[in-house]
């Protein structure tokens, strides 16, 4: 059973629909999740472009291969195992708030009305 029944018609015109089928792209929402963030209160950020989560998954891949490095040094008592997984672990954050960000909505800022 639907919870949203009411619904309602709004005319723009070219140049608005245009805008708003283009802010809708870039959220990758359909268009009633996008108007509904908007009525209230967000506004999406657009979705990460291509080279950004493909910096992402180099990062990883880095992340990864550091971890294999600390278990080859380890079996020889070349490093210090604590300093190093300190190290991984924050780069491992780092990556996650990066994606937290990108994602995170914005506050829709509407003018004081008099």
């Amino acid at each position: 059973m639907r919870k949203r029944t009411k619904q309602f018609v709004i005319r723009l015109n070219d140049d608005e629909l245009n805008h708003l089928n283009k802010l809708v792209k870039a959220s990758n929402l359909s268009r009633e999740s996008y108007l509904r963030m908007c009525i209230n209160g967000l506004v999406s950020k657009p979705s990460p472009s291509t080279e950004l989560i493909e910096t992402i998954g180099i990062l990883r891949q880095i992340a990864e291969s550091l971890s294999d490095i600390s278990k080859s040094v380890y079996t020889q008592n070349g490093i210090d195992e604590s300093i190093y997984v300190q190290n991984f672990e924050l780069l491992q954050n780092q990556i996650n708030e990066i994606m937290i960000l990108i994602r995170e909505p914005m506050e829709l800022k509407f003018p004081m009305v008099q």
